[in-house]
């Protein structure tokens, strides 16, 4: 079968080489809530008033079982800690509305030096991350220099990654009227990649079930090498279960199909589209043919088999042709990953320049540059590897 006698498969056509590591995620063992209370969140808040913050927040904490809740205070340290009942009963009765600042920087230390997240554990922070040092003397020049602050507290916890999940709600004005009907704001996730990309698909899953989820960014994962299957190819037949396809017959027809699947359910979200893996893969023939992705079709269930559990599918057609000098060939593909994709939308919204704009995220967009200044993510960019054979 392996008439180019390609080293990664024996004479037979069977794979040889080690099979790669895949990314797969993982429950954490230990799981904190922290709740930002500053004063631009009031809107969110506001006493005995329903708002798809409330609905949303509640919806995700409930979910987790009998966690704790931590509320931050103006100095962005934990002033307390109450249970999901209680933190229940202060929110909807306006206990958090305040008058403070919002000071990132420090929140997200007093997250970071508590949480065991090399051991499983993961914090989720919900916040409008609005930076707001207004009553600090040097305020214009702390705003200049808020990325690299943010630069240089993600980098002091290595091997953390960091998960950015844009909700939007309906923002109240003091009388209860609606100021602004969707205002974001964010879940972020702190802790090992694996395990903040269970918690992103679950918190994600409930946003996008209530229809206030927008979008995410994440940084700092390592996703390996996609798990992968076949399905059924066109002019040829899959050798057992290997990379392996033979029988290919060009006087039957000049182009052989093999249908690739990648496993995307724990990969970033935004990557399950047709438009984005187009140029993410990496496809070639190594011995002479011709190859091309034809069709790309993405299969997404949030609750895979009625279970809490994403499943999302990429199948692409790799069309094979020209291979009439050799009886066989092998095509190499690997995935990549956006390094930092983002849609328009997203984009203006974490622009915004002032934090009185009830639409748009001031200052976030310095701090998602700050945590990628600190910490990228990695991927395993070597092949893998296809043998096609005319032998039957």
């Amino acid at each position: 079968m392996n008439t180019v006698q390609d080293p990664s498969f024996d004479k037979s056509g069977y794979y040889i080489d080690s099979l790669k590591p895949t990314f797969e995620a993982k429950a954490p063992k230990a799981l904190g809530f922290f709740v930002e209370v500053s004063g631009s969140m009031n809107g969110f808040f506001r006493s005995n008033r329903a708002t798809q913050f409330k609905k949303d927040i509640w919806s995700i904490v409930s979910n987790f079982g009998n966690q704790e809740v931590f509320i931050l205070s103006n100095s962005g340290t934990i002033a307390s800690q109450n249970s999901i009942a209680d933190f229940r009963r202060s929110m909807n009765s306006g206990t958090y509305i305040s008058n403070q600042e919002t000071l990132v920087p420090t929140m997200i230390k007093s997250i970071l030096d508590n949480l065991d997240y090399n051991n499983g554990e993961v914090g989720v922070l919900i916040s409008d991350m609005k930076y707001s040092p207004e009553r600090q003397r040097d305020v214009q020049v702390l705003l200049t220099q808020y990325q690299t602050d943010v630069r240089n507290v993600i980098g002091k916890y290595p091997d953390i990654a960091v998960c950015i999940i844009c909700a939007t709600s309906d923002y109240l004005a003091s009388n209860g009227a609606i100021a602004e009907s969707e205002s974001p704001y964010y879940y972020v996730i702190f802790g090992k990649d694996e395990c903040v990309a269970y918690m992103r698909n679950r918190i994600a899953t409930i946003l996008e079930d209530n229809g206030s989820y927008k979008e995410s960014i994440e940084m700092g994962f390592d996703y390996k090498s996609p798990s992968y299957s076949f399905g059924i190819p066109k002019n040829a037949l899959q050798l057992g279960t290997e990379p392996t396809f033979i029988g290919y017959d060009v006087n039957f027809s000049d182009t052989c199909t093999v249908k690739l699947k990648l496993d995307l359910s724990d990969y970033r979200w935004t990557i399950a589209d047709e438009s984005v893996l187009r140029n993410l893969l990496n496809v070639k023939a190594i011995y002479g043919s011709n190859v091309s992705v034809g069709d790309i079709k993405v299969e997404v269930d949030n609750h895979y088999q009625k279970e809490f559990l994403r499943k999302a599918t990429a199948i692409f057609d790799l069309k094979v042709y020209d291979m009439y000098a050799a009886k066989s060939d092998v095509i190499e593909w690997s995935l990549n990953h956006p390094e930092y994709q983002e849609s328009q939308w997203f984009s203006n919204i974490i622009s915004s320049n002032s934090e009185r704009d009830l639409s748009g995220s001031f200052s976030m967009d310095k701090f998602i540059g700050g945590c990628f200044n600190a910490i990228q993510n990695h991927w395993d960019s070597t092949p893998n590897k296809i043998l096609i054979s005319k032998s039957k």
